[in-house]
């Protein structure tokens, strides 16, 4: 065998060990990589994603079980004495993402929120707020590179029915930080648009959401007879 063929299998060699070191590192570096922190939300809507980590945040603190499974709560619901309970299941599919949940909310502040607004309002003869019902709710997610699109069916049955239907984009900035945008329409309990826009961020632990959601909200009970945008706010810790 001639010295420049020696010379050619063993740099053909190097190659391929150098691609096969590269990938390896590449794949072990993927697999070091933690997913970002974050309790399963956007803005308004459920972000297609798997809870694989416990979880304590406002919008939803959540505990994971096992396949898929998590026992969540909210605790803006919790405070303003709505207490909830719920069992949420994703799953990933490749680019494809699944979830599916139900939570039922039992409303016990009805006589606070009540004397609360009787003694505000004096021409309001009888207020009895009724929140207290099931919610089940299931999403579709696409990831396609950086950007995840998805779609979400929510129904809720409290003193009357309430069925949305919402679409999602999600653009990932960087690791941390993504831009998301909200638009759907209420198909049982308002005929009324619904929209949010917002940022969302996830550290290692630290999780964060600020937007503002079109709600447009008619309540004479209301300061200024309701509500046609309010914020979102969200912050949530992983635990790893």
């Amino acid at each position: 065998m001639s010295l420049a063929r020696r010379f050619s299998r063993a740099g053909l060699l190097c190659q391929a060990l150098l691609v096969l070191s590269s990938s390896f590192a590449h794949a072990q570096q993927a697999e070091e990589t933690p997913p970002a922190a974050g309790d399963g939300r956007l803005l308004t809507t459920e972000s297609a994603a798997v809870i694989a980590r416990p979880v304590l945040g406002l919008q939803r603190s959540a505990v994971p079980l096992v396949g898929g499974l998590a026992l969540d709560t909210s605790l803006y619901a919790d405070v303003f004495l709505a207490p909830n309970l719920g069992l949420r299941w994703a799953v990933e599919a490749g680019p494809h993402r699944f979830v599916v949940g139900a939570r039922y909310t039992h409303f016990v502040g009805a006589s606070v929120y009540s004397s609360i607004l009787e003694s505000r309002e004096p021409a309001l003869l009888r207020f009895e707020p009724t929140l207290t019902g099931p919610t089940a709710y299931a999403t579709y997610g696409l990831v396609l590179g950086a950007l995840t699109v998805q779609g979400e069916a929510r129904y809720a049955h409290y003193d009357s029915d309430y069925l949305a239907v919402t679409g999602a984009a999600a653009f990932q900035l960087t690791r941390a930080w993504t831009v998301i945008a909200e638009a759907g329409a209420r198909l049982k309990g308002s005929t009324k648009p619904r929209a949010a826009a917002g940022v969302r961020y996830g550290g290692e632990n630290l999780g964060l959401a600020l937007g503002a959601a079109y709600v447009a909200i008619e309540d004479p009970v209301f300061p200024g007879g309701g509500f046609t945008v309010l914020p979102v706010v969200d912050l949530s810790w992983t635990f790893r």
